[in-house]
């Protein structure tokens, strides 16, 4: 679906990190209770509004990850006859742990099939072990991201700042075609599919880059390794992409961290008291 005949969806959900040479723990915020979030490029969605991702976000809320996401597109996916289902959906998300490149990290990626109507065979959840495959081309999608870039679609920061430039987004993930989707995995949960109502409920506000469509899905946080990751997903016709750059390594939160300081100030008073009776015991 080019934008000759309606534009590709070159999805910029490429989240987490920074490329050429991956160094996701430079961008990565450490995730907790408050939303971390990476707004995509407007108007970059070759095909118009409809392929359009606005932006996604991610929390830690009582040990599940939350991750939601705002665009044109629902979570059910827009009718195409072109397509080989007539229904172009959003592609798999990506979870890259290893510091690698999108290609080289494949077997070792974790991926999360959240959408519905798509090409993929999988049942919803959370998958380890993930190679990934391209659907764009029966969903008349671009043939690799730099075709997207040369379509005039493109832009600097495409798929968000965790790969805020041209030659970031291609260090990263190559010049092959667009990968969608998950190939073959290990499924190793499940996940909860939650409403725009629930994500309000628990903090979410994208403002001026909500998009029609917001929703979500959660699953747990245990599923996951400690560390930093680079998440990414594309629309299954690669005309839109988003990363966001992110830890699940845990931080104290602020209210935590302020009754730190205090113990550490009362150890040092303890110290300083005992140091002093000492001195007059003597």
């Amino acid at each position: 679906m080019k934008f000759s005949k309606l534009a590709l969806c070159l999805s910029s959900a490429l989240i987490l990190g920074v490329a050429p040479v991956v160094t996701p723990e430079a961008n990565a915020t450490s995730l907790n209770s408050s939303w971390t979030y990476s707004i995509d490029a407007a108007n970059d969605g070759s095909g118009g509004s409809g392929f359009e991702i606005k932006g996604i976000a991610m929390s830690i809320q009582n040990d599940q990850i939350l991750v939601a996401l705002t665009g044109g597109m629902p979570v059910t996916g827009t009718a195409y006859r072109q397509a080989v289902d007539g229904i172009i959906s959003w592609g798999d998300l990506f979870l890259n742990f290893t510091g690698k490149s999108f290609n080289a990290a494949q077997g070792s990626l974790f991926g999360i099939h959240f959408g519905s109507n798509t090409n993929s065979s999988l049942s919803a959840g959370v998958y380890s072990n993930v190679k990934t495959t391209s659907v764009a081309s029966v969903n008349s999608g671009y043939s690799s991201l730099q075709q997207y870039y040369n379509s005039g679609y493109g832009k600097a920061n495409s798929v968000g700042a965790a790969l805020p430039t041209q030659s970031a987004a291609l260090g990263y993930f190559g010049n092959g075609t667009i990968q969608t989707t998950i190939a073959s995995g290990t499924k190793i949960g499940n996940i909860t599919p939650l409403l725009a109502s629930n994500l309000t409920a628990s903090g979410l506000n994208f403002g001026s880059a909500k998009g029609t469509h917001t929703f979500g899905f959660s699953f747990s946080k245990s599923l996951l390794p400690q560390g930093s990751f680079l998440s990414n997903l594309f629309l299954e016709c690669g005309n839109d992409g988003v990363a966001i750059a992110a830890s699940t390594q845990a931080v104290p939160e602020p209210a935590t961290m302020a009754g730190l300081a205090l113990v550490g100030l009362g150890m040092t008073a303890v110290r300083r008291k005992r140091k002093t009776t000492d001195k007059t015991a003597a």
